[in-house]
C-alpha cells in the first residue's frame, strides 16, 4: 500500500484525524486482504497513535518482522474501526 501522512495541521484544516492516508492498496496485498481501502486513514497500528513523534508509520512498521500480525486502528466515513493485518515483504 501507498500512504501520506496526514500531519496535525493538515487533520485540522479537512476536519480528519491524523494518521496515515492510504493512498493505494494493491490487489493481493496483506493490506487488502485486511481490508483497507483508499481513503482510509490509519490512526493506530497496535494501539500506537500515529501522531507527533509516532507520526511516520514506516518507522513504527520497521520495527516489526514478516509474519507479525498487528492490529489497525482506521479512519473510514467518519467511524474508526479496527482491523488485523498479517505483515508480508515489503513488495507483496
Amino acid at each position: 500500500m501507498r500512504y501520506k501522512t496526514v500531519a496535525r495541521d493538515l487533520a485540522v484544516l479537512n476536519d480528519v484525524p491524523e494518521g496515515a492516508y492510504i493512498v493505494d492498496v494493491i490487489s493481493g496485498s496483506p493490506a487488502d486482504t485486511a481490508g483497507l481501502k483508499q481513503g482510509d486513514i490509519i490512526t493506530k497500528f497496535d494501539d500506537i497513535r500515529l501522531s507527533g513523534e509516532n507520526a511516520e508509520l514506516s518507522k513504527i512498521i520497521s520495527k516489526k518482522k514478516v509474519g507479525d500480525t498487528v492490529s489497525l486502528t482506521i479512519w473510514r466515513d467518519g467511524k474508526e474501526k479496527t482491523v488485523k493485518l498479517t505483515l508480508g515483504n515489503q513488495g507483496e
